[in-house]
């Protein structure tokens, strides 16, 4: 758009008289001499075809001021404006002939007409001999003074597509009586006159002008308008990358309008580099989000703004961002979160790796959500498990994990369950040594001393257990020690190797656990009776078994004694009977405090490091 007092003299605007476009030529900016009062100071516009043939006045009379032309002019041809424009005719005060004597003068400057359409004048047309006229005027811009061919051409007029004689406001002749004798511009262009022996009215054809303001717009079409386009969005935003096949939003800056009448905005897009567009919005926001083809090389936008009357702005283009074709990674293959989750205790999180067409994964996107809100990032990297810490007080907990390429394309989600928080504090279990302290190396039994303490109060239930085995189970008293005891009979039956001992700790809710480890070695053995058997009489045969794994190669030997309760019993080896199955018969006949049965049992592991075991020692005397 450019405004109306740039438009160049000879330059056709448009003016819509009831709604429909009619030419108009600006045949003058500015003030066209000293004659003319400062109202006159505009946009001059003289409508470029005759509308119609119309009366001076209905009887004759030589003063425009008071003809029914005039009337007409500032009446109902007025009307036919739309309001904005017909609120814009300037109401101006025009050099003139008054009327009602048959010299007359000229009245102009401040004493000139009060008018706002009017026909023009004889010499504002260029004809500027006297021809019986008074200098009601001076030559408007757009026309030629005098009589050549070139002059009168500027002056030719249409009425139903031939050219037609137009009437002017100087009456003619100054000189004559009183009449409706004025003068006219003839079809040929030249100087003519309508006198009052063609008819008391007759004013020939109508061909109206009048000043605007120069500050009007004049739109594409050439339309004069007193609205004024938007002003253009300052800014416009894509984002610096931009990927193929995927969604793009861009935004901009709000436009204004001086009239208040802002209606939205356009925006286009371009592939080729600006040189085809194609709309992807319109609409009263201030962003629009579209997919860029899979495959396009660049991609640049524009929008503009437009008002309720359609006046738009101008563009406001965007730079050219290189498009990047990229695909993005394949969605992790699981995601793993533990059934039980404890709060105010540590949650591993785990998933599956997902792979990438152009092999540029980057990592992963692992997001939390906590009692049904909102997701939040957690993590983002390459690892494939993530270590969250649980608030205590949270109900539920959720997780998903997305993978992402060094393009920031990211895959769609994997998404766990919802799991419950457990927020019930385990039973603390008391123990020195520290919960996975290796015990050594144990020869025969021993104990662990520890106690047990709940945050609730809870009941809780102690299991003690060996190589996962349970070995006890008990209702606990808080607070108070309590002995793991592994020896004896229990401690003999262990082989030999590593192995663990574990006590529970459950309060029906939650549990815990404290772990201790160990290794028995023990690789000899030997039993014998705590106190003698007393005999009535002299004992002089025993049988023994015994129970249980002894290798071949172990060293192995049995040894009975029938006067066990002296001071130095008479130990004889039967190790041969104890093997053979058979009675063994004493050779010791005397025993000084009575006889008595005892038997002394010896075992070590052999050569070959294979190990053995005793059950039970069975046998008899006599």
């Amino acid at each position: 758009m450019v405004k109306l007092g740039n438009k160049a003299a000879g330059s056709v605007v448009k003016l819509k008289e009831n709604g429909t476009p009619v030419d108009y030529i600006v045949v003058h900016q500015g003030l066209p001499g000293s004659m003319y009062d400062a109202s006159c100071n505009g946009s001059w516009l003289l409508r470029k075809e005759i509308a119609e043939k119309r009366q001076w006045h209905v009887s004759n009379t030589n003063g425009y001021d008071n003809t029914g032309i005039n009337a007409y002019l500032n009446g109902d041809w007025l009307d036919r404006f739309e309001s904005s424009i017909r609120a814009k005719i300037k109401q101006v005060k025009l050099p003139y002939c008054p009327g009602g004597s048959k010299v007359g003068s000229v009245n102009s400057g401040s004493n000139g007409m009060s008018t706002r359409v009017f026909p023009l004048s004889y010499f504002e047309t260029g004809q500027q001999d006297t021809y019986n006229a008074l200098e009601d005027g001076s030559k408007l811009d757009y026309f030629i003074s005098g009589r050549s061919s070139a002059a009168c051409a500027k002056r030719i007029a249409y009425f139903n597509g031939s050219a037609t004689t137009w009437g002017l406001r100087t009456f003619y002749p100054p000189s004559s009586t009183i009449g409706s004798r004025t003068h006219t511009v003839n079809a040929s262009g030249d100087r003519g006159y309508v006198s009052g022996s063609d008819g008391p009215a007759t004013f020939d054809g109508l061909r109206p002008a009048m000043i605007l303001p120069v500050d009007l717009w004049v739109t594409d079409d050439g339309t004069v308008t007193t609205n004024t386009a938007p002003t253009m969005p300052p800014t416009i935003t894509v984002p610096a990358q931009v990927n193929g096949g995927s969604t793009v939003t861009i935004s901009w800056g709000t436009s204004t309008d001086a009239e208040d009448n802002l209606e939205g905005y356009k925006a286009e897009r371009s592939l080729d580099g600006g040189t085809t567009w194609a709309q992807i919005y319109q609409g009263s926001a201030q962003s629009a989000a579209g997919t860029v083809p899979f495959g396009s090389e660049s991609v640049m936008y524009r929008v503009k703004a437009y008002d309720a009357e359609g006046l738009e702005s101008g563009w406001k283009t965007s730079g050219q961002v290189t498009v990047i074709n990229n695909t993005a990674p394949t969605v992790p293959g699981h995601i793993t979160v533990p059934e039980q989750v404890r709060g105010g205790g540590p949650l591993v999180i785990s998933w599956g790796a997902s792979s990438d067409g152009e092999n540029n994964l980057a990592g992963y996107s692992l997001e939390r959500q906590v009692d049904g809100g909102e997701w939040a990032v957690i993590y983002t990297g390459d690892q494939l498990s993530f270590t969250d810490q649980i608030t205590k007080g949270w109900q539920t907990v959720a997780y998903r994990v997305r993978a992402y390429d060094s393009h920031s394309a990211y895959s769609g989600f994997a998404s766990s369950e919802t799991r419950q928080v457990n927020n019930n504090t385990p039973p603390a279990i008391t123990c020195d040594p520290a919960s996975g302290t290796n015990l050594g190396v144990k020869s025969e039994g021993f104990e662990v001393p520890y106690s047990v303490a709940d945050e609730e109060g809870d009941g809780v239930t102690v299991t003690e257990a060996v190589d996962g085995a349970a070995w006890r189970a008990f209702a606990v008293e808080l607070g108070a020690e309590n002995r793991f005891v592994l020896g004896g009979v229990d401690f003999m039956k262990l082989l030999n190797g590593r192995h663990t001992l574990s006590i529970t700790a459950d309060d029906g809710v939650s549990s815990a656990v404290h772990s201790l480890s160990f290794t028995k070695s023990v690789t000899a053995a030997s039993v014998t009776l705590a106190q003698p058997m007393a005999a009535d009489g002299p004992i002089g045969v025993c049988v023994l078994a015994v129970s249980g794994f002894i290798p071949l190669d172990a060293d192995f030997t049995v040894e009975v004694a029938n006067n066990a309760n002296d001071e130095a019993p008479a130990w004889e080896d039967c190790t041969a009977a104890v093997r053979g199955g058979v009675n063994y018969a004493f050779e010791n006949k005397a025993a000084a405090n009575g006889f008595a049965f005892n038997f002394r049992l010896k075992a070590e592991r052999g050569g070959s490091g294979i190990g053995g075991y005793i059950t039970s020692v069975q046998g008899g005397f006599q």
